[in-house]
């Protein structure tokens, strides 16, 4: 069966279990989507205070975003708003949570971990934004943080952000996989509804979704499947019905004058 297509659900309503799987034993996650064919999965996993762990060898590239608190990996710390890639080890690794945390954990099918490679680890909160770098026509005010690109399957790794007011009237499709965990703000994705912070899914290539509009600006974290970002879209008719209900669902001010 593979990965199933996630659209959307909200993570803090995947109920919590116990994770007895190397190399996260003795901690908890919510398993947002995982391949039932080749064992990888995305989850939010909590390490609780004091967790620490000395894998043996490790045959899947692992690729975590800091959400609170902070993981140290081989002495590499990860905390809020960092992005780590830890490629496959032979040689095992040291983790360790002294105060606990919270991650986004994605694990990948294993593959021979070949000559020992550095972990990368990059503060998502610093550095510049950039322009989405698509030859394609991208409505003004979205940027991104290109944090990974694989030098042989060519998926991204990213994070983005849009302004409040964002809008994109057309429908989007590309050819690759694609998941996203919303970390702040909000977006419409046309009839499939509105996305917040905590929403995910898992989207396989050429699915329509659309129209888009952010009312209060938005913070995504992405990855592609099968190669990078390319896209193209479609028109969507009723486009101006969908985004002017929603955009007008809710002042720029909600404060009380009365009183």
């Amino acid at each position: 069966m593979g990965r199933p297509h996630i659209e959307f659900i909200e993570s803090a309503s995947v109920p919590l279990e116990a994770c007895e799987d190397a190399p996260f034993a003795g901690t908890r996650r919510r398993l947002l989507s995982a391949d039932d064919e080749n064992g990888a999965a995305t989850a939010i996993v909590a390490f609780p205070a004091g967790w620490s762990a000395r894998t043996q060898a490790i045959g899947r590239p692992i690729e975590i975003f800091g959400l609170r608190g902070a993981l140290e990996v081989d002495g590499a710390r990860i905390g809020p708003g960092c992005y780590a890639y830890l490629p496959p080890t032979a040689e095992g690794r040291t983790l360790a949570a002294g105060a606990g945390a919270e991650a986004l954990v994605m694990l990948e099918p294993e593959q021979d971990p070949g000559a020992p490679e550095p972990i990368c680890v990059i503060d998502t909160t610093q550095g510049r934004w950039q322009p989405p770098g698509l030859d394609a026509d991208v409505p003004p005010g979205i940027l991104i943080k290109l944090l990974r690109v694989d030098p042989v399957a060519q998926d991204w790794t990213w994070v983005a952000a849009t302004v409040p007011g964002w809008e994109e009237q057309r429908a989007e499709i590309h050819p690759t996989v694609e998941e996203c965990l919303m970390l702040r703000g909000d977006i419409l994705l046309g009839e499939r509804g509105v996305m917040t912070a905590g929403s995910y899914f898992w989207r396989p290539p050429n699915v329509h979704h659309g129209p888009m509009y952010c009312r209060n600006g938005g913070l995504f974290f992405f990855r592609t499947k099968g190669g990078g970002m390319d896209v193209t879209w479609e028109d969507v008719p009723n486009w101006r019905e969908l985004v002017e209900a929603y955009a007008g669902s809710e002042p720029y001010y909600a404060g009380q004058l009365d009183g």
